[in-house]
């Protein structure tokens, strides 16, 4: 079964993470998809495109796939966001970025999540209508 168009993928390599985000997602009534690797992330994007792609992770864990998920969602205007942890942030410096849009840092509100989604609709919608 394939989520409805518009939903968020998440990429989680940290189960302890999944559980809050998923919810939080849930309750702004978006649909979710999770991916264990970047490899199952990249097939089950292509199969239906997700409006937002979360990362999640350890950025020494991260594959070279990434960035053929960065190629992915530049062709289909899909928001890519990489989420870190307060107690142990990972900013990594512009060189070594494999191209996401931008960085969350967890816990993430539900308003920003919120936002974060709308962002990436309007980002997709206008894709779509150009």
């Amino acid at each position: 079964m394939h989520p409805r168009p518009g939903y968020i993928l998440l990429l989680m390599k940290q189960p302890q993470v999944l559980g809050i985000l998923a919810d939080l997602l849930k309750q702004g009534s978006h649909a979710v998809a999770i991916a264990r690797s970047e490899d199952h992330a990249l097939a089950r994007a292509r199969l239906n495109p997700p409006v937002l792609i979360i990362v999640a992770g350890d950025q020494r864990n991260w594959s070279s796939n990434l960035g053929e998920l960065r190629r992915y969602a530049n062709t289909h205007q899909i928001l890519l966001v990489a989420l870190t942890d307060t107690h142990a942030p990972s900013w990594i410096y512009q060189e070594d970025n494999p191209g996401f849009d931008g960085f969350l840092v967890n816990p993430i509100s539900s308003d920003i999540l919120s936002s974060l989604v709308h962002s990436a609709q309007a980002r997709q919608r206008g894709y779509a209508l150009g």
